[in-house]
């Protein structure tokens, strides 16, 4: 009999473990990813004249909803600055124009500690840049190219976009 009941008391922990598991993943996948693309850098270093291209495909996406664009940015302590510098091309107000924009973002505060994810040597950074909005069914393009002069720019790992819905 008390086989049984141990065996009982098991299979509920696990249950209960699982519903638990089960609520975690659902609450933190509040955001619903739709794109998400990354390219690794060799040796960890960036050119200057580099030009990373993003190719998104905008059957995915609804058409006049808003979605959120981040920059993700995997560095490693080998990386000499607190900040990094991006110039960014996209084609999303014109299938014909891109449209330019620099854009700074901190990486480390000002005692050195690094604000992304992560330990050891490697940090991932979510940076926010914008919040875009498909106008009609075609491919898209981002350009990123880092803009801090360094040639090449050591400890950058890999550099990608994701685009999520807005709740």
């Amino acid at each position: 009999m008390e086989i049984q009941n141990r065996k009982g008391l098991k299979h509920k922990v696990v249950f209960a473990l699982c519903c638990v598991l089960f609520t975690f993943i659902n609450i933190s996948c509040d955001e619903q990813e739709i794109y998400s693309r990354f390219h690794e850098l060799k040796n960890a270093e960036w050119a200057q004249n580099d030009t990373l291209v993003f190719d998104i495909d905008s059957t995915l996406f609804e058409l006049d909803r808003p979605y959120s664009l981040t920059i993700e940015l995997t560095n490693n302590v080998n990386y000499p600055y607190q900040n990094i510098w991006f110039f960014v091309q996209s084609d999303f107000e014109s299938d014909t124009i891109y449209a330019d924009t620099s854009r700074e973002f901190l990486l480390a505060d000002e005692f050195g500690k690094w604000k992304g994810s992560g330990f050891g040597s490697l940090y991932q950074s979510s940076l926010p840049f914008a919040e875009i909005t498909f106008k009609e069914k075609r491919n898209y393009r981002v350009k990123l190219e880092q803009g801090m002069r360094d040639q090449p720019l050591a400890g950058i790992e890999r550099v990608g976009i994701r685009i999520t819905k807005i709740q």
